[in-house]
């Protein structure tokens, strides 16, 4: 009876997704991923860029900064070029991106994004991952900002898959971000939007602003 009892148990086991990861290296900015090359200024609080691989996928750059409490946008020096083959991006202290399809209409996951960022103050980083089972998880790191270039590589390994990035500094702002890189993962499906955890992630989570406000500020923009 315990033999089949304990059969039962790893078959259950077994069919459980397993809880991937998202990990944080700072040691540089390398990576074979595609260029991020500037687009567009959509408005005041968006940019567009585009990979510069075969698909053409468009990424989104939301200054999240740039917006009133009651939703309307502020003119301010949020700004986006062109760096030779990269995008450069200046003055914010919040940014969130996310990347879509060819068509700028269905949302679309990495799995390993590379940049740089000059500024002052912490950074504090949420990559907000897409699990197997299509639930949400966020990923929270943050990071002392240091004199000159900042690198950083997020890496999604063992299945895991990127849905979107959300930058905010304390104490400081960014005054330049730029070298972005990305690795695109397979196409998914619209799923519901993530859950706030709770304990100390839900506190680093909390000063990014309320998650179902701002994702109904960000669909405001895109649709305006």
């Amino acid at each position: 009876m315990n033999k089949l009892l304990g059969a039962a148990v790893a078959a259950l086991l077994l069919t459980v997704p397993a809880k991937a990861t998202i990990l944080l290296d700072e040691t540089g900015i390398g990576g074979t991923g595609n260029n991020v090359i500037f687009s567009s200024i959509a408005n005041s609080g968006l940019i567009l860029g585009r990979l510069n691989g075969q698909n053409n996928e468009v990424v989104r750059f939301l200054d999240r900064s740039a917006f009133n409490p009651d939703g309307g946008i502020l003119s301010g020096l949020f700004s986006g070029s062109a760096n030779g083959n990269d995008i450069k991006i200046v003055n914010t202290s919040e940014l969130d991106i996310t990347v879509f399809d060819s068509t700028n209409l269905t949302q679309i996951t990495t799995t390993r994004d590379i940049f740089s960022i000059v500024g002052t103050g912490t950074l504090l980083i949420r990559a907000t991952a897409l699990e197997a089972d299509g639930s949400f998880q966020d990923f929270l790191f943050s990071s002392i900002l240091k004199s000159g270039q900042n690198g950083f590589d997020l890496k999604a390994i063992d299945g895991e898959r990127i849905w979107d990035v959300d930058f905010r500094v304390v104490g400081g702002s960014i005054t330049d971000f730029e070298h972005f890189r990305i690795d695109v993962a397979p196409q998914v499906a619209a799923v519901p939007l993530p859950a706030v955890g709770t304990g100390l992630p839900a506190l680093i989570a909390g000063m990014f602003g309320l998650v179902g406000l701002h994702r109904r500020r960000k669909q405001r923009l895109l649709l305006a």
